[in-house]
C-alpha cells in the first residue's frame, strides 16, 4: 500500500549540497512528502528558513522529532547517522541513509540492521552514485557468485580523500589502480567519501565479499563507477560516468536523484 501523501512528512539532517537540493525539491510537497523539519548546525538556520520557511528548522534532534517526520533523509555524516538513526528506526521514522560509510564498523551495521527489525521504522538504502542497485539485490536471489566495483577518481581529488598513503599521486600520469580490497575496509579506510562502494556490498553479497578496485586517474574531472557481477542469470557490468565538469565543481551526481526517486515512490500511484 502506497503512502498517503498528505500525510508523509519529510525530515531533513544535513543541509549541504544534497540535504539542501533536497529540501528545494520536496518544500512545497507537491512533488512527494512535504519537508516538515531539517536539522542543521547553526550557520545554516536563516538559509534553511530562507528555502522552506513552514518547516521546522532546528539544531536540536529532540525538537526535530517533535516535528513529527515520517521518514528522514540523512545526508550529514557517517557520525551523525550512526548516533541518531537507531533512536529515528526507534521513534517510528524510516530512515534514509546516504553516509553509509557507517556501516564499516560491522558490530555498528548489525546494531542497525537490529533497530530496523525491532521497528517500527525501517532502513531504506538509496542507490545513490550509482544510480541503481537494484540488479545486484535481484542477482542475489540467483546465485550472485562474485562483485567487484572499481571506483575512479581525478588524481586531485584523491589528494583530498588520503589517498596519498597508498600512492605518489603527483607521479601518476596515466590511469593507475592503486588499492584492492574488500568495500568494508575500503569505507573503513575512506571514512565520508566511498558510500557507493558501501551501497554496492549492502545490495549484493555483503561489505566482506564485495570486491574493490581503486583507480587515480589524472585524464578524467569527475568520477565513474563500475560494477561487474556474476551470477546465475549471467554476468552483468554497469558503469557510471560523472559529467565534464571541473574538479572543483558540483558534478551533480546521480546521489541526490536517487534519493528523490525514492521519496516519490514512497507516494506514487504507479511506483518504478
Amino acid at each position: 500500500m502506497r503512502c498517503n501523501p498528505a500525510l508523509e512528512r519529510l525530515g531533513i539532517i544535513g543541509f549541504g549540497a544534497i540535504g539542501s537540493r533536497l529540501a528545494r525539491f520536496f518544500a512545497s510537497g507537491e512533488h512527494g512528502p512535504k519537508t516538515s523539519a531539517i536539522l542543521v548546525r547553526d550557520h545554516q538556520l536563516s538559509s534553511a528558513r530562507a528555502v522552506v520557511p513552514e518547516a521546522t528548522v532546528c539544531t536540536n534532534f529532540e525538537e526535530f522529532l517533535e516535528a513529527s517526520p515520517s521518514v528522514v533523509a540523512e545526508c550529514a555524516s557517517a557520525n551523525t547517522l550512526a548516533t541518531l538513526g537507531p533512536l529515528l528506526l526507534e521513534a517510528g521514522c524510516d530512515v534514509v541513509p546516504l553516509s553509509l560509510g557507517a556501516f564499516a564498523d560491522e558490530r555498528q551495521q548489525l546494531r542497525f540492521y537490529g533497530a530496523a527489525a525491532s521497528g517500527p521504522g525501517r532502513l531504506e538504502i538509496p542507490a545513490g552514485a550509482l544510480g541503481s542497485i537494484g540488479f545486484l539485490a535481484g542477482a542475489r536471489e540467483h546465485e550472485l557468485e562474485k562483485v567487484t566495483v572499481t571506483v575512479a577518481y581525478p588524481t586531485k581529488r584523491w589528494k583530498s580523500m588520503g589517498a596519498l598513503q597508498f600512492v605518489d599521486l603527483d607521479q601518476v600520469l596515466v590511469p593507475k589502480a592503486f588499492l584492492e580490497a574488500s568495500a568494508r575496509e575500503v569505507a573503513r579506510l575512506f571514512p565520508g567519501h566511498l558510500n557507493v562502494v558501501t551501497g554496492a556490498g549492502l545490495a549484493g553479497l555483503g561489505l566482506d565479499r564485495t570486491q574493490v578496485v581503486l583507480v587515480a586517474d589524472p585524464t578524467i574531472t569527475q568520477a565513474w563507477f563500475q560494477i561487474e557481477a556474476i551470477s546465475g542469470s549471467g554476468p552483468i557490468t554497469i558503469r557510471v560516468d560523472g559529467r565534464n565538469a571541473a574538479v572543483d565543481e558540483d558534478p551533480i551526481d546521480h546521489t541526490a536523484f536517487s534519493v528523490i526517486r525514492l521519496l516519490k515512490r514512497r507516494c506514487a500511484s504507479v511506483a518504478i
